[in-house]
C-alpha cells in the first residue's frame, strides 16, 4: 500500500538560508507513518488499547534540495521490508510544484508492547492490509573510515521539549542535535549536511547530561555517539555537501 499525503511548508519551519530545516523533513517523515496506520483504523487509541507501541530503531535520510515557505510539499511512503516485531518504511517527499526530489528516508521501527519494554510480533491482520514494495526511497548508504583529527565534543541536557509521548527524546530532536554539533565541529551551516544515518540504541530521559563526539573519519564521513556517562544512547554518520 502506497499512501500519500501533501504538506504546505511554514514559515516557521524556514531556517536562516531560506530553506525548510532538516529537522522538520525529519518530522514530516515520522508524520507520514503515523497517517498511513490511522488510514488503516489504527490510531492512539488502538494502540493504547492493546499495550504495544512501535519505535523508531533506525533513520536514515537524504537530502536532495531545498524546500522554502510555503512551498506545497508531496509525501509518498510504503513498507518496504516487515516481518515479526520489525519494518521498514519508505519515505519520498517531493515538490507540488516542479516535482523535484526533496529527500528520500528510511524509517527502521520495532513494535513494542507497552508492559515489557520488549519487542512483540505484529499481529497479521495488520502485515496483511499493507502490502509490501520493495523499493527504497534512499538505497545509498556510507560507511565510516579510520578516525581523523580530534573529536569535537557539544553538550547538552534533555529538556522537556526534547520528548515526545512516550516521554522519549523526538528522532527529529537527535538529528538536529546532531547537525548543531557538526555545524560546531566544522564550521559549515547544518543546511549543508546531505544525509544522516542514525541508530538508536537506549532512551535518553528527561534531565539527562548527554555529550555528541563529532569525528571526521577517512571516507569524508562524519561519525557521531550520543553518549550518557560514557554509555552509547545513539551513533550517527553524517555526509556534507561539496
Amino acid at each position: 500500500m502506497r499512501f500519500t499525503t501533501q504538506i504546505q511548508v511554514r514559515s516557521y519551519e524556514v531556517g536562516a538560508d531560506g530553506f525548510l530545516h532538516h529537522g522538520h523533513l525529519a518530522r514530516y517523515a515520522l508524520q507520514a507513518g503515523v497517517l498511513v496506520t490511522h488510514a488503516l483504523g489504527v490510531d492512539a487509541a488502538w494502540y493504547e488499547a492493546h499495550g504495544v507501541f512501535f519505535v523508531v530503531r533506525g533513520l536514515r535520510i537524504v537530502f536532495e534540495s531545498g524546500a522554502r515557505d510555503e512551498e506545497t510539499l508531496n509525501i509518498e511512503t510504503w513498507l518496504s521490508a516487515a516481518r515479526r516485531a520489525r519494518g521498514y518504511r519508505e519515505v519520498v517527499i517531493t515538490s507540488a510544484r516542479d516535482g523535484r526530489r526533496i529527500a528520500g528516508a528510511q524509517l527502521d521501527w520495532v513494535y513494542v508492547d507497552r508492559a515489557t519494554l520488549r519487542p512483540a510480533r505484529m499481529p497479521a491482520e495488520m502485515l496483511d492490509r499493507v502490502p509490501l514494495a520493495a523499493d527504497m526511497a534512499c538505497p545509498q548508504t556510507w560507511q565510516a573510515g579510520e578516525p581523523v583529527g580530534a573529536p569535537h565534543l557539544h553538550q547538552r541536557v534533555v529538556e522537556h521539549r526534547d520528548l515526545d509521548a512516550l516521554r522519549h527524546v523526538n528522532t527529529a530532536v537527535y538529528l538536529e542535535w546532531c547537525e548543531q554539533a557538526w555545524h560546531e565541529a566544522t564550521g559549515r551551516a547544518p543546511g549543508d549536511a546531505r544525509g544522516h544515518q542514525l541508530e538508536f540504541l537506549r532512551s535518553a530521559a528527561l534531565g539527562d547530561c548527554v555529550t555528541l563526539v563529532t569525528q571526521l573519519t577517512s571516507t569524508g564521513v562524519w561519525r557521531q555517539e550520543i553518549q550518557r556517562a560514557g554509555e552509547t544512547l545513539a551513533t550517527n554518520l553524517c555526509r556534507a555537501g561539496s
